[in-house]
């Protein structure tokens, strides 16, 4: 982390000693709730809705204030791999990255089409080179006539008579982006989503499943060669709008052969009642089981979500806001600062935790056991 830019960005001693100290306290709940980043040993994956980042129209609630960034940064810094989703513009998101450090890279998609139902945003990886390293394989799923989604077929009658069946539909309102890494041992296919929510109820309810279900069976069948042939792990993860484990949204994502641990199917969004993001696998047993160990000290947990507003944007920091949001268009003639506060400070972090998994990704051991017990091949 760049933190020596915290001297360029706050020039007034007190701002910047109040950043530092609650980059500080972030510093330390983060010590306290996620496991240490290793150098060989596991990897931390990580998935995080960032809201609006950098969006032109901020519906009202104004700009990211800088220390924002740095909170941000330090939360991703935290862990090796990090799928982001609604980046929007790349200038802020550049700006995290100089905070990150050199050591950080990343990779994004174009903006989504907003004509198609999209919203202008990239999904995004980040990474820590020093762990993780791309193998140079990327791209977005795009469906099939026979799988669209909301999919409708039609006969047409040609002008000599004749007739033709027409396939129409919708692809992914957010195109769903895979590539292709590896950590130590461990490589992995990883797909990133930002699944439509459409509404509670009723046809866009349906959409949202049927999306769901169509990027979990194209990726699994799609990658199950390469998951056979190489021994590759897949990762599918984002924000899937899913409303609980035993909903209809989480059977569409199961339902294809992807498995979501019991320990990753935790409340995500900052109000504290929907499971909207996941991270599910296709994988060997030994890296679910990993996951699912019991452990008694909280950072040795392998599974999780972490919590931002516990330690910065606190209920009790409002007032150090109070100039901020006045100056919104929103915040001049709000009523209730309180309230508009608690949705204010989700534009500055977000509106969800990210939720993260370690790995086991060093197999040493077990390549050495089958290497000693292997047979050795007959003297010629």
């Amino acid at each position: 982390m760049r933190y020596y830019r915290l001297r360029q960005r706050f020039r007034n001693a007190d701002d910047r000693a109040r950043v530092i100290d609650r980059l500080l306290a972030l510093r330390g709940s983060l010590e306290r709730t996620v496991p240490p980043k290793d150098a060989d040993d596991n990897l931390l994956v990580a998935t995080w809705n960032i809201r609006d980042l950098a969006k032109t129209n901020r519906r009202g609630y104004g700009k990211r204030l800088p220390e924002s960034h740095f909170y941000i940064a330090e939360v991703l810094s935290a862990f090796d791999f990090i799928a982001v989703q609604e980046v929007n513009q790349l200038d802020e998101w550049e700006d995290i990255m100089d905070i990150l450090g050199p050591h950080w890279e990343y990779l994004a998609t174009d903006v989504t089409d907003i004509s198609l139902g999209g919203n202008g945003e990239r999904l995004t990886y980040v990474w820590d080179r020093r762990k993780v390293y791309h193998q140079n394989i990327a791209g977005e799923i795009v469906l099939p006539a026979h799988l669209l989604i909301s999919k409708t077929v039609a006969e047409i009658e040609a002008e000599d008579g004749s007739t033709e069946t027409v396939t129409g539909g919708k692809q992914f309102r957010r195109t769903p982006f895979a590539a292709r890494f590896q950590s130590g041992w461990f490589k992995f296919d990883i797909c990133t989503v930002h699944i439509y929510f459409g509404a509670d109820s009723g046809d866009k309810l349906d959409q949202r499943v049927e999306e769901i279900a169509q990027v979990a069976d194209y990726f699994a069948n799609r990658a199950d060669i390469s998951m056979k042939a190489e021994g590759r792990s897949l990762i599918l993860l984002g924000d899937f709008n899913i409303v609980r484990p035993d909903h209809k949204t989480m059977d569409a994502l199961l339902d294809s052969g992807f498995r979501v641990p019991e320990a990753l199917r935790l409340i995500t969004n900052t109000k504290g009642d929907k499971y909207y993001d996941q991270i599910a696998f296709k994988t060997e047993d030994h890296v679910l089981e990993f996951i699912e160990r019991h452990a008694d000290e909280p950072n040795d947990r392998n599974a999780g979500v972490f919590k931002p507003f516990n330690t910065v944007f606190k209920t009790g920091d409002r007032a150090d806001y109070d100039e901020a949001m006045l100056a919104t268009s929103n915040g001049q003639d709000h009523d209730d600062l309180d309230a508009y506060y608690a949705d204010w400070r989700t534009y500055q972090i977000s509106d969800h935790n990210p939720l993260w998994a370690r790995l086991q990704v060093n197999r040493s051991d077990a390549y050495l056991r089958g290497l000693r017990d292997a047979e050795l091949p007959a003297p010629l």
